[in-house]
């Protein structure tokens, strides 16, 4: 009997603490909702939390994700946290259940309350940065996906954050995915069903910052900057702070292609750098500098350069034929110079400076100078141009905001006074009704006096004649 007791303690253990491990994890999760009791059980929540065992990983993931929308704000929030605890403290140990993981965090996108939808942020991370066997696309895709298809704003919102935050988090996160995905997110900025247009883009710059330029489509910049750089203009600040960031992103991670959009970039950052925010006016400010810094690849400028560095080196060349007292070039190397020293006939100075060629190349190297500059000029005269449109155009709305601002307050004005006078003629019609009611209590009172007499003195005859 004995031997049978061994044997069968083993096979009864286990159920027993996989049903008490439930029962205590519910009676906390109901308990948190109790002010008195929220602290203790968030405390034992989190050592079951530290001290469980792989097998008990599942258990417990499925009963934090029992928790509903009905369930209290503490509730919710304390649950998403403890996905984040369990991640810091297991580690890969829970890359099976990752994805289940990832599901009780896009439930939970949906929750009204902003301090869950910031732990699910946070959760995030921790997944991303602790369980790093499975491939970063287990948990981007699940996010990308509710981002794109969900309509509700909240999980819209909660969906932005979470992936700009693993993403960042990420250190070596899936190109090729966020790559594929990239259009797809452009595309929502000019959803009118998507309403978390600040948050989807932090989440778009995050995105172009961990392609980094790796294999960068020239034509996916063409239409996504321009449909970014629109909400540099928005009239929600968050928008504009969230595009200026974005901006910057595109300035930092693509090096080859960002030169192509830096005039563009520079006239509306220009424009916009004076925000009436705080915030918004230095992060434009920021953006600003990192495209200052950012050099000149487009074919006009190299050309430019090329043209007016063969122009310098014709005339001096020139200059040199004309004067033979003059010293040779500095761009010369050392050995020629020493050699024209050396010999200075007028045998080598022909060898060295021939004159019909350089006067055909000085001719086409003149008109391909002059060409280059009109056309510079040309553009930057563009570009002034399209500055004080600008600014006329700012300056004009601001003209119609003050005659507007000066229109009401004459409307005021005359409202104010029309108020005055009729409260003046209320008053002194008040007043003669005050004098009237006067006129009519003191007729009344002699009438009383008079009446009052009249009957005394009857009384009086009436008396004296019974007396008599």
């Amino acid at each position: 009997m004995p031997s049978v007791q061994m044997r069968s303690s083993p096979s009864v253990s286990p159920p027993r603490t996989v049903t008490d491990l439930k029962q205590r994890v519910i009676a906390c999760l109901n308990r948190l909702s109790d002010r008195d009791t929220q602290s203790l059980a968030a405390a034992e929540l989190d050592s079951i939390a530290l001290n469980l065992s792989p097998e008990a990983f599942s258990l417990f993931i499925n009963c934090l994700q029992t928790t509903d929308s009905s369930a209290k704000s503490p509730v919710r929030k304390h649950c998403v946290s403890l996905i984040s605890l369990l991640s810091r403290s297991h580690g890969d140990s829970l890359a099976p259940h990752l994805p289940k993981m990832v599901s009780t965090i896009l439930r939970r996108l949906r929750d009204p309350d902003s301090s869950v939808r910031a732990a699910c942020a946070t959760a995030s991370v921790d997944m991303t940065t602790n369980i790093t066997e499975l491939p970063f696309s287990v948990l981007a895709g699940p996010m990308i996906e509710a981002l794109i298809h969900d309509c509700d704003a909240n999980a819209q919102i909660g969906a932005a954050v979470c992936l700009a935050a693993a993403i960042d988090a990420a250190d070596d996160p899936d190109v090729e995915q966020l790559q594929k995905a990239l259009p797809k997110i452009g595309k929502l900025l000019k959803s009118e069903g998507f309403k978390a247009k600040p948050e989807l883009l932090g989440a778009i710059g995050s995105v172009i910052g961990a392609i980094g330029g790796r294999n960068s489509d020239k034509a996916v910049l063409d239409w996504l900057l321009p449909n970014v750089l629109e909400f540099l203009s928005s009239d929600d600040w968050h928008a504009r702070k969230a595009a200026a960031e974005a901006v910057a992103r595109v300035a930092t991670a693509e090096e080859e292609l960002a030169p192509l959009y830096k005039k563009a970039c520079l006239a509306l950052l220009e424009s916009r750098r004076f925000d009436k925010v705080k915030l918004v006016r230095e992060t434009m400010n920021h953006t600003l500098s990192l495209w200052k810094q950012l050099g000149d690849d487009s074919p006009d400028s190299s050309s430019l350069s090329k043209s007016v560095s063969t122009g310098k080196g014709i005339n001096t060349l020139k200059s040199k034929e004309n004067n033979p007292n003059v010293p040779t070039s500095s761009k010369l190397n050392d050995d020629e110079a020493a050699e024209s020293k050396e010999k200075r006939p007028s045998g080598t100075r022909r060898v060295l400076f021939p004159a019909k060629p350089k006067v055909k190349e000085n001719r086409s190297n003149k008109s391909q100078v002059v060409a280059v500059v009109q056309s510079s000029d040309e553009e930057e005269e563009s570009s002034s141009s399209s500055q004080t449109k600008n600014a006329e155009e700012e300056l004009s709305l601001i003209r119609n905001q003050i005659t507007q601002i000066e229109k009401q307050q004459s409307s005021l004005v005359d409202l104010f006074q029309r108020f005055m006078e009729s409260s003046q003629n209320e008053m002194q019609s008040l007043g003669r009704r005050v004098r009237c009611l006067e006129t009519s209590f003191s007729v009344l009172s002699t009438d009383l006096l008079v009446s009052r007499t009249i009957t005394q003195n009857g009384t009086h005859k009436r008396n004296a004649h019974l007396q008599n």
